[in-house]
């Protein structure tokens, strides 16, 4: 299933719980596990935004971003695609943090209510 999306507002979250990742994007949730999560962010980082800038083919106006394992392929505005990027950046950074706490001992309170 392809869908265009004209996207406002892109949020990401991690559900501990459910070891899923939640994208809601437009008027859409969808949930990824940690090996999609992780096939997405190397897709969104392996494509050359610059390129997509610099050509005036229109075919560079959009990037197609698939969602593996919930059937998905997104088709984006080249803003959206930057702003997801951005997103999927700061969650991974999270998680990164978060890890490195955790080796050192620091427990956060996201972590111990989960």
């Amino acid at each position: 299933m392809v869908e265009q999306l004209l996207v406002k507002d892109i949020s990401l979250s991690f559900n501990r719980k459910k070891g899923k990742f939640l994208l809601s994007i437009a008027d859409q949730t969808i949930e990824q596990n940690v090996c999609e999560f992780l096939s997405t962010i190397s897709h969104l980082v392996g494509t050359d935004v610059e390129a997509h800038l610099l050509n005036t083919d229109s075919c560079y106006d959009t990037v197609r971003l698939p969602l593996t394992g919930s059937g998905k392929v997104l088709d984006l505005e080249l803003g959206d695609f930057v702003r997801l990027r951005e997103a999927y950046g700061n969650q991974m950074f999270m998680l990164k943090l978060e890890d490195m706490l955790l080796r050192k001992g620091i427990q956060s309170s996201k972590t111990s209510l989960d």
